[in-house]
């Protein structure tokens, strides 16, 4: 079968902060890539097509993808970018009555609204879709029944149909490894101390969230039961991106990656012992890092490592049970600065219960966090699927959601919720003067020259200030 697996845009969801985010980093589809290296492996014929990486635009990809004649397209979104899958799909519908199957983020959490939502989409895969899409395949070949493959939403006499889930994959050794020699590899760069721009591709050593975090939907994507790749599998795997794909950058995705700290320490061994010259980046929380395993792991080649830090403020951190400490922030930037790692944050405002006096908490908090080199700061956004979406529905913490439309809900210039004393327009505006806050210090501005160069750090500034000045919509 021929078959072709699409990537919505993704960078209008950063809104006015669009030029900054595309100047910084741009992730492969890696969801797609196992995707179409099983599918490669029972002899289909797949095109993987990356919005965001096409030179064209729009109406000119969909006119290539219609002149490969596929059988099947699959399209990934999250809920940021659904809208924009609806209107790939309408658009090929239009020319070809091909059957067309969402899968992703948002249908896994949504389900059949997501069916509800969009009527171009004759299949919806929920949960890990790599046994799902495969089981589909086999049945739209052989003229048979959809009635009993678990994991899959589907319409019949009218009506959208949903089976029971598909059990998560225990053995993560058993899929293939990505089908990256289908993208534009040159076309996913990012900055790297002291290499400059280089391209880079993204690997998932595990898969699952034990947290309970109310802001996050990862434990009911893939579940709250961790489970790992074995360090054999992972290594062959960077020995294979090495050697045949020349590529010697990776940014791990696992959602916390030193949570099984013997593992980690075992696969920077690994690592060390083959020889492979890598440099590596990931996240993980404050407080599942020493500085035992910081130091093995820049020994191994990690230049970067990006921390959850949340809120500044106390309470705050209780009530969205982050289970960190604000002791525990500083301890961790302060080890990893030390050893020689690059250091990034990630905090909200716009929490539940959340004022004025506690988001300054917040921007207060990382502006005199001295080892930590780069922020992101996000508005606090109520995804479906999380216990804040659900506290938001109910107005708990002072909070009120503005709209459920999807397509607005942006941590970058864009705020869906109210909260007590904080209005769209505060939330909004407290980003900006914290991203200015933080990064418009003397030890900033002279970091990011030394490690960007004069002309990229020119570059990037330019890009960030004109996300900062804009007025947010």
């Amino acid at each position: 079968m021929k078959i072709v697996l699409i990537n919505p845009p993704w960078a209008d969801t950063y809104g006015e902060f669009k030029d900054s985010a595309k100047s910084t980093v741009s992730y492969p589809p890696l969801g797609l890539c196992y995707l179409s290296s099983l599918m490669r492996g029972y002899g289909h014929s797949v095109k993987i097509i990356d919005f965001e990486a096409e030179d064209d635009a729009g109406n000119a990809i969909i006119d290539r993808i219609i002149s490969y004649s596929p059988e099947l397209i699959g399209i990934t979104a999250a809920t940021t970018v659904f809208h924009h899958a609806k209107e790939i799909a309408e658009g090929i519908k239009k020319r070809l009555n091909i059957p067309i199957v969402i899968g992703g983020p948002h249908l896994t959490l949504v389900r059949e609204q997501a069916m509800i939502n969009g009527s171009c989409f004759d299949y919806g895969i929920y949960g890990e879709g790599e046994e799902t899409f495969k089981e589909l395949i086999h049945v739209l070949e052989s003229n048979g029944s959809v009635d009993s493959i678990k994991g899959i939403i589907y319409r019949k006499n009218g009506e959208i149909k949903s089976n029971e889930p598909r059990s998560y994959i225990d053995d993560l050794d058993s899929l293939p490894f990505p089908d990256f020699e289908s993208l534009k590899l040159y076309k996913y760069c990012c900055h790297i101390p002291k290499k400059g721009v280089v391209p880079f591709l993204p690997v998932a050593t595990s898969r699952g969230c034990p947290f309970l975090c109310i802001y996050c939907s990862a434990p009911s994507i893939f579940g709250k039961r961790v489970r790992f790749r074995s360090v054999d599998n992972v290594l062959d795997e960077f020995e294979y991106i090495v050697k045949n794909l020349k590529i010697s950058h990776l940014a791990f995705v696992d959602e916390t990656l030193c949570l099984n700290r013997r593992r980690m320490m075992d696969l920077c061994r690994g690592i060390m012992e083959r020889g492979l010259e890598l440099t590596m980046e990931g996240w993980t929380r404050p407080n599942t890092v020493d500085e035992e395993v910081l130091r093995l792991m820049k020994k191994a080649g990690f230049v970067q490592l990006s921390f959850g830090i949340e809120s500044g403020d106390t309470e705050i951190l209780k009530i969205i049970r982050c289970d960190v400490k604000k002791e525990d922030v500083q301890k961790a930037f302060t080890m990893a600065k030390g050893v020689g790692l690059e250091t990034k944050g990630f905090v909200m405002i716009g929490h539940p219960y959340e004022t004025k006096q506690t988001a300054n908490n917040t921007l207060k908090f990382i502006k005199n966090l001295k080892n930590c080199d780069q922020i992101y700061i996000n508005i606090a956004t109520p995804y479906p699927g999380t216990k804040l979406h659900e506290m938001a529905i109910k107005e708990e913490g002072g909070m009120h959601l503005l709209t459920e439309n999807y397509a607005e809900y942006r941590k970058y210039g864009n705020a869906v919720i109210e909260v007590n004393d904080l209005s769209r327009e505060d939330l909004i505006g407290l980003q900006k003067k914290g991203f200015i806050m933080f990064y418009f210090t003397p030890q900033r501005i002279i970091y990011n020259i030394q490690r960007a160069g004069l002309k990229s750090a020119a570059i990037n500034s330019l890009a960030f200030l004109k996300s900062v000045v804009g007025k947010g919509k």
